[in-house]
């Protein structure tokens, strides 16, 4: 027998081991990523249109399961840089469009949503002692309490509250 056979042999059984861990792990972390909870968490901005008139602006919070498994939402709100977050204390303020009863359960794409008027958010805010800017991040927490928050606004109170009272 030729003396590079079992050099050959050794390399190609090598690869082959190496091409099989390599698949395992990656079959491993895609199972993993299938059975965890993913919420994506999102802050936008609304208004109202009456005819040729605009209302007054509205935030909109929006939660979307972007995850494999069912998610039980059981908040949906705006957190401070301190931790405090703010409640909305009247529901369906958003004409035609009424918020998303929590808790509610998303399944794979389904979402939720709460709308709040910039004057509420600001007269809280400052209610508080804040009238600088604020980074004010979107957070949604499921039933096993895990937090998921969104990418954060920078509000000014007092120019929120002017937006919201036109």
């Amino acid at each position: 027998m030729e003396t590079w056979f079992p050099v050959v042999r050794d390399v190609v059984l090598f690869v082959i081991a190496i091409y099989g861990a390599a698949l395992s792990t990656f079959n491993w972390r895609q199972a993993l990523k299938k059975d965890r909870r993913e919420i994506t968490v999102t802050a936008s901005s609304a208004m109202p249109t009456y005819g040729d008139q605009l209302g007054a602006p509205y935030a909109k919070l929006e939660a979307v399961n972007t995850g494999h498994r069912v998610v039980t939402v059981k908040t949906l709100t705006f957190e401070t840089p301190s931790g405090a977050r703010l409640a909305p204390m009247l529901a369906d303020r958003f004409p035609g469009m009424p918020d998303t009863r929590l808790p509610v359960s998303l399944s794979d794409g389904q979402s939720a949503h709460l709308l709040l008027p910039y004057s509420d958010i600001a007269e809280a805010l400052m209610a508080n002692g804040q009238t600088g800017k604020v980074k004010l991040t979107p957070v949604c927490v499921d039933s096993a309490d895990n937090v998921y928050r969104g990418k954060a606004w920078d509000v000014d109170p007092r120019e929120f509250l002017e937006m919201g009272l036109r």
